[in-house]
């Protein structure tokens, strides 16, 4: 049977297991994504993002991007049809005012990294 629902990680163990056990690719220097394979067949996904990124507005609106993200069809499809993974999504803290420029379509276009993994 499969499962096409994604979950989101919420365990602080689920997030230092990746850490420590996952591999890293970082396509751009404000983002760096963690991900292990994992047993079951279902994904999921967290998010990390410090208090140096920025106020608690900032951090939330990131966040909803990566879920908004994950939960589209194409995303969804990509992480469904293999056997299941982990992935954490790390946003670096940047200058000031750096997260608040930046635009929902570039970090889009930053997701497409996902694809090949």
């Amino acid at each position: 049977m499969e499962n096409n629902k994604i979950y989101f990680l919420k365990k602080s163990a689920d997030f230092l297991f990746i850490s420590k056990n996952g591999k890293r690719i970082k396509p751009v220097k404000w983002l760096t994504i963690q991900y292990v394979d994992a047993e079951s067949s279902f994904s999921c996904v967290g998010v990390t993002a410090s208090r140096k990124v920025g106020p608690a507005v900032l951090r939330n609106k990131l966040k909803r991007w990566v879920r908004n993200s994950v939960r589209s069809i194409q995303f969804k499809e990509n992480l469904s049809s293999q056997n299941g993974r982990k992935i954490v999504f790390v946003f670096r803290p940047q200058t000031v005012d750096f997260y608040k420029q930046l635009k929902y379509s570039e970090f889009k276009d930053v997701l497409q990294i996902l694809q090949n993994i």
